[in-house]
């Protein structure tokens, strides 16, 4: 089916396609990882987190949506602590306190935050810049 269509070229690719893998790790807290992709409208966070690693308990104005990869993971909201494992979602409203709990193995998750998360995007420009 593909083949009748013109393939982007090297440039056209470049301004749109991200390796993660080659994306630099911020430090979000001990313990938890991620890899920062940002869209116009939308932020990505490849992020993993150590057995037991908390973060900060927070809120902010992005929606979220969290899909564990790999693992489990305490999503505490609300004084509720919902338990995740790998193949799940969990939508955390915005501007609602909440925070996540590494499990015994930790877990490797894909946060989705709408719209774009601007502090993540001064992270990942650190980061970047840090590797120069």
């Amino acid at each position: 089916m593909t083949e009748e269509f013109v393939r982007a070229t090297r440039d056209e690719r470049r301004a749109r396609v991200v390796k993660v893998g080659d994306v630099p790790l911020v430090n979000l807290a001990p313990g938890i990882e991620t890899a920062i992709v940002c869209g116009n409208n939308l932020t990505l966070s490849f992020a993993t987190v150590a057995p037991g690693a908390a973060g900060a308990m927070h809120s902010h104005p992005n929606e979220q949506m969290i899909v564990v990869l790999e693992g489990t993971v305490d999503i505490v909201l609300e004084g509720k602590a919902y338990g995740l494992k790998a193949g799940e979602v969990m939508t955390v409203p915005s501007n609602l306190q909440h925070t996540g709990v590494g499990g015994e193995h930790g877990c490797r998750m894909l946060e989705v935050f709408t719209p774009a998360r601007k502090d993540f995007e001064e992270k990942l420009a650190k980061a970047l810049a840090e590797l120069k």
